[in-house]
């Protein structure tokens, strides 16, 4: 029978395992060679201010509005990580925009990069043994919110696709 110390090695080396798949996942969805299809910054290319701050639908966020929201909960996700429990404001989750220039939108694709690189950080800096351990102040574990943080990017890449062919 193994020892407690040789199961805990095991464990903490498939969670470490899980997390560097995640990245993967994550940087694919991000900027890589996603599965399905373009990637988010693959999906922004060609995209400049004033697309990026149209509303072809009335009652829909614009593509800004969505790169904004998806560098939130990078971000978001990443303190959770790191153990801090956090829940944003509605004006957090959805910040304005800033004014509509070439330089702001650049910008917030720069800053969208970043907080992919930070969370990707904070999920190689986790404790793999702790991915089924639940989010402080939530019902769902790390393992859910790490998967989900990657869904809801493809999410709302999906809606930027739709957003980027309609008339502006």
């Amino acid at each position: 029978m193994p020892s407690a110390k040789a199961m805990e090695r095991s464990a903490a080396g498939e969670g470490s395992a899980e997390l560097r798949r995640v990245v993967d996942l994550l940087e694919r969805a991000g900027a890589g060679d996603a599965w399905h299809g373009p990637s988010i910054e693959a999906t922004l290319n060609g995209i400049g201010a004033l697309q990026a701050a149209s509303r072809p639908l009335p009652h829909a966020h614009t593509i800004w509005e969505l790169v904004l929201h998806i560098a939130v909960w990078e971000r978001i996700v990443a303190r959770r990580l790191a153990g801090e429990e956090i829940e944003p404001t509605p004006a957090e989750d959805w910040p304005l925009m800033p004014e509509t220039t070439d330089r702001t939108w650049g910008a917030a694709v720069a800053d969208l990069r970043r907080a992919r690189a930070e969370l990707a950080a904070a999920m190689l800096a986790f404790d793999g043994t702790r991915l089924g351990d639940v989010v402080q102040g939530k019902h769902y574990s790390f393992y859910v919110m790490i998967h989900g943080v990657v869904q809801h990017d493809l999410y709302h890449a999906g809606q930027i696709a739709i957003l980027k062919k309609a008339p502006w």
